[in-house]
């Protein structure tokens, strides 16, 4: 399981996850803040000690890369069961305009599913897909402006 840690992409510091935020973990920050808030973007960037707006949370790659991988975008539904199938654009920080897609789930606060197969119906899919664009949206219009 990847350890997952608030990380400045500027100075590279790890606060603790209760100074950043009220969960304790990536599981109980998803179930407890993120998906409560309305799947709310600006709850996965924080500002940072050295004063950037830099703090994303992060992981080390899978499979012994070197390299890191924070999350820009989280977009899930909150189906039957507390099943919450996402889909994670994150970037790496060797290349932070590259945008990768990952597409994750957890039950409840539990994140064992995190590095497990996503499997979705058709419909919940296309749902997923619209809830990720329209997160983008604030974002793509600030960069355009």
């Amino acid at each position: 399981m990847a350890k997952y840690v608030w990380q400045c992409t500027s100075c590279g510091d790890r606060p603790s996850w209760l100074t950043v935020c009220n969960s304790r973990s990536i599981g109980a920050f998803i179930f407890d803040e993120l998906a409560p808030s309305g799947w709310d973007q600006k709850l996965l960037r924080r500002r940072c000690k050295c004063g950037r707006q830099s703090l994303y949370i992060g992981y080390k790659a899978p499979r012994g890369d070197a390299d890191r991988i924070s999350i820009r975008h989280i977009s899930g539904l909150v189906l039957e069961n507390d099943y919450m199938p996402m889909l994670w654009e994150t970037f790496r920080h060797a290349s932070p305009k590259v945008k990768w897609i990952d597409f994750k789930y957890q039950r409840g606060r539990s994140p064992w599913g995190l590095t497990k197969h996503l499997v979705l119906k058709q419909m919940h899919l296309a749902k997923l897909l619209a809830m990720y664009e329209s997160a983008r949206k604030p974002a793509m219009r600030r960069a355009n402006v």
